[in-house]
């Protein structure tokens, strides 16, 4: 995977508070285990805070390429997420849950690499279900008749 890092020298000696955005471009084989079309672009903010740096992911400019649920057609998704937040550790916190779920920087090249993150935000945010914006044309709605013919062997049964 290519690295994205962001230089973060004169930023990790800021005060706390201190932020900073940055717009990153991404092309589509870079998250070989999504399926995309064309460039991806992320809009993240810095954030230095007392434990390290708080990474927001505010923005994806991405199109997802998938199948309908229904009639297996060819889709083209764009992405909508909620912005989120993930923490760079300078070092292993006192207190945590999982291990694995650190995320930390570089301190002695002093760069932060967003690319885990992003993919992460990437799978979480897929369409579970696509679906054509309109009625797929391949599968017709069964059109109801009249009364309910699955019953319709009850009603010689009762006689």
């Amino acid at each position: 995977m290519l690295s994205h890092a962001i230089k973060i020298g004169k930023f990790y000696h800021a005060s706390n508070g201190t932020q900073e955005s940055f717009e990153l471009t991404y092309a589509p084989d870079e998250f070989p285990d999504v399926n995309l079309k064309g460039k991806i672009t992320v809009e993240v903010d810095l954030i230095r805070v007392e434990e390290g740096i708080m990474l927001i992911i505010s923005a994806i400019s991405a199109v997802q390429k998938t199948l309908c649920s229904t009639c297996g057609k060819a889709l083209e998704l764009p992405y909508t997420i909620e912005p989120s937040e993930w923490l760079y550790y300078e070092k292993k916190p006192l207190e945590y849950d999982d291990e694995n779920e650190f995320l930390f920087f570089d301190k002695h090249k002093m760069e932060l690499d967003p690319t885990e993150p992003i993919r992460q935000e990437l799978i979480l945010n897929q369409e579970l279900l696509p679906r054509c914006p309109k009625a797929c044309k391949k599968i017709k709605e069964a059109k109801e008749e009249e009364g309910v013919k699955a019953l319709a062997g009850l009603k010689n049964l009762i006689q």
